[in-house]
């Protein structure tokens, strides 16, 4: 993904277009649909196809048949003609197809595509699961190196061998990198690793039918290894092994750099969002895995919080940040940091890591736009986007609900007569999900994109704007490059959140994950399956620097692009080089931009596929809907309220007294708001006049929200612990 200059250029591929340049065009998933998923098919023509029939045809009969949607073509695309959709009906049965339309008079097809039950699954996870093995460090001339490398400005040396590969034409190794654009990091060995994790947990069967190179189990505790020997004795993590992309080896060290000319400095300690947070995250995730790696799960465990112990000091939410270069924490920090405490709660227990993680929840989702898109610092003048880790706020959010939710209905074992009383940061975080998954949605299908390719909001010159793909005028003055880790990325967070807002059959995130995995898979305007040695046409080889073929079965390339440096138009290899003003002959190694392999494409695809075929999401709790903030007032025409007599605290209904101070209650839609002045002890019941208790559960916190059930209605009683008693109307 990086400045290399020596380049192959095999094709693959002959080109999947018609001999007649008049002919329609068809552009569909290469690899395979999935039977149970949305299925579509694009036409391009120079003609007018609004609402014209399309067939089904298989084996050269009719199977179904339908119409095409009006013609569009987004921002220019491609200059000439329209684009037009064939939506296939639910229900499409296994079996190969061509889609047949009539032009001009004349009749057109396309080529065969198929459906079959987990088509992606059958079809590209072992490739892409190999990719990993295939991608690990072990050329013996680098891993002769890294086990004794240098450190950059210091006679010091360190054994870090292992871990992966991070591109077709860079075998450098990185945390993250950018960190001097602040906003940009990207998270490569330590997002590899957790997907890893992610996977062996969530998929079991689906892993043990897939014949791989490699357990999905052991590829993560090789990430995990690695990222243990990156972490230093002083327990930061370093951030980059590094070797100028193409330098002999003998330059390769351990270090920071800045800019295209990869200039390196001694700012090689990371911070939450310049890997450190992701690597806490992985080996708190892998040691749940109890699998022995080079290490043990316990030393996994131990290494990171080590690591979080030391970043915790040097960083904190509205404080200063020691390791990040412009010394003031952003988004990227909330919710690295959020997954590295998530993660360590769910590995440890530790009642700390619970509440630091519920304070990154709550800042995560006080940085949602009432737009739906989140700001990425604290003045709330930029808008996050992210040219490969854009799902990534939103997964750790998800990630979050579900262990937060899961120690609240701990709290609450009977299911019938307890009511969990979630927390404020849970229900906060729900409802920033909410707000910025229906945001995805809707930010993708306000304007004409028959791709269904996934939009965004970013700042450019000055200006915020909505558009396809990200700006070429960014913070780090050289990086953009195409965008499938981050399309990919949004597929995954888009499903993942549906399991926690219970939408897993919405036909909206079905088709939203679906057009962009078809993207990657050939369904884009350049008719080009983005992964290696899989569909009809294949992106050139791109082996850079190294001295073996680096460019991967099931290796993703990075994709198509913006055409200018606001991100609009559209740029690929077949167009690319002159598109956006390089001189091919001198320039033509730029194209790695959109044909380099990168390590976070595979790692977001198979995410995507993972959320897909998740075979545990059962064991995501169901969660309280989130009123609108419409208060209904309790009934105050009494200023009476009910106390408890001594030794009676567990009693239904005490009796009256004054109002005591120490507790208030305030209904808001169906979520009473709970706060107390005094030690936290006892319960929070809330009983009907007929003194049956409707809802009970611990009073664990000073502040606290219960939902309320969607059957409550009329005045109800709210005993607090030994604070007392008080009224509410519910309505």
């Amino acid at each position: 993904m990086y400045r290399i200059k020596s380049l192959s250029t095999l094709p693959l591929a002959l080109s999947m277009l018609p001999a007649s340049a008049l002919a329609a065009s068809f552009y569909y998933n290469q690899v395979g649909y999935d039977a149970d998923q949305p299925i579509s098919i694009i036409v391009k023509s120079e003609s007018s196809l609004d609402g014209a029939e399309f067939k089904l045809m298989q084996n050269g009969n009719e199977v179904q048949k339908g119409t095409l949607s009006k013609g569009t073509n987004p921002d220019n695309w491609l200059n000439s003609g329209n684009f037009y959709t064939a939506t296939l009906p639910k229900g499409v049965a296994a079996g190969t197809y061509k889609l047949q339309i009539n032009e001009n008079s004349q009749q057109q097809e396309s080529g065969e595509f198929k459906v079959e039950e987990k088509a992606l699954a059958k079809n590209t996870l072992a490739s892409v699961l190999d990719y990993f093995y295939n991608d690990r460090a072990e050329n013996p001339t680098i891993k002769e190196w890294d086990s004794n490398l240098h450190i950059y400005n210091s006679e010091e040396r360190k054994d870090v061998h292992g871990g992966w590969d991070d591109a077709s034409g860079d075998v450098s190794k990185y945390l993250s990198h950018l960190s001097y654009a602040n906003y940009l990091n990207p998270q490569q060995i330590p997002l590899t690793t957790w997907a890893l994790a992610f996977t062996a947990e969530r998929i079991p069967a689906l892993l043990s039918s897939t014949s791989t190179k490699a357990k999905t189990s052991d590829e993560a505790v090789y990430g995990a290894d690695f990222l243990l020997r990156m972490l230093s004795k002083d327990d930061f993590f370093y951030m980059t092994v590094f070797d100028v992309w193409g330098a002999p080896f003998e330059k390769r060290e351990l270090c920071a750099f800045t800019g295209s000319d990869g200039k390196k400095s001694a700012d090689y300690q990371t911070a939450f969002r310049e890997g450190g947070g992701m690597a806490i995250a992985a080996l708190a995730r892998a040691s749940m895995l109890k699998v022995k790696g080079d290490s043990t799960s316990e030393q996994y465990l131990a290494g990171a919080e080590r690591a979080y112990k030391h970043l915790s000091a040097k960083q904190s939410i509205g404080g200063n940040c020691e390791y990040c270069d412009d010394h003031k924490e952003n988004i990227i920090d909330d919710y690295t940091a959020l997954f590295a405490a998530t993660e360590l709660y769910a590995a440890s227990k530790k009642e700390d890591y619970l509440a630091d993680a519920r304070k990154r929840a709550k800042h995560l989702a006080e940085r949602v736009s009432t737009d739906g898109y989140f700001w990425s610092d604290d003045a709330k003048s930029r808008p996050f986007w992210h040219a490969s880790d854009a799902g990534l706020p939103l997964i750790a959010l998800v990630r979050f609900l579900e262990v937060e939710s899961e120690v609240d209905l701990a709290a609450c074992p009977d299911a019938v007569d307890c009511i969990p009383a979630y927390s404020e940061e849970l229900l906060a975080a729900k409802k920033a999900v909410e707000t910025h998954y229906n945001w995805l949605l809707s930010i993708t299908n306000k304007v004409d994109n028959p791709f269904g390719y996934a939009r965004q909001t970013y700042k450019t010159q000055g200006n915020i704007k909505d558009g396809f793909f990200i700006p070429h005028d960014n913070e780090s003055n050289y990086w953009w490059q195409g965008e499938d880790a981050r399309i990919a990325s949004l597929a995954a967070a888009s499903l993942y959140a549906s399991r926690i807002l219970e939408q897993d059959s919405s036909e909206g995130v079905n088709k939203y994950a679906t057009d962009q995995l078809d993207w990657i898979l050939g369904k884009n305007p350049y008719a080009t399956c983005m992964m290696y040695k899989k569909g009809i046409k294949n992106p050139v080889i791109y082996d850079g620097q190294s001295e073996y073929d680096a460019t991967l079965e099931g290796g993703i390339a990075n994709g198509i692009s913006g055409k200018n440096t606001d991100g609009s138009g559209i740029a690929w290899d077949d167009d690319g080089v002159q598109a956006v003003g390089f001189d091919p002959e001198k320039e033509a190694w730029n194209n790695w931009r959109w044909v380099e392999q990168w390590l976070p494409h595979s790692t977001w695809y198979l995410m995507a596929l993972t959320v897909r075929y998740d075979e545990v999401k059962q064991k995501i709790p169901a969660l309280p809907e989130i009123p609108e903030p419409i208060i209904e007032p309790a009934d105050t025409s009494s200023k009476d309220t009910i106390v408890t007599p001594p030794g009676n605290e567990d009693d239904a209904i005490p009796t009256l007294t004054r109002a005591l101070p120490q507790f208030n209650v305030n209904l808001h839609g169906r979520t009473l708001d709970i706060s107390v002045n005094g030690r936290i002890t006892g319960n929070v019941q809330i009983f009907d006049l007929q003194g049956k208790a409707v809802v009970s559960t611990k009073l664990t916190r000073s502040t606290m929200q219960i939902a309320l059930p969607s059957n409550m209605n009329g005045i109800y009683l709210v005993k607090v612990g030994k604070f007392g008693i008080k009224k509410i109307a519910v309505k």
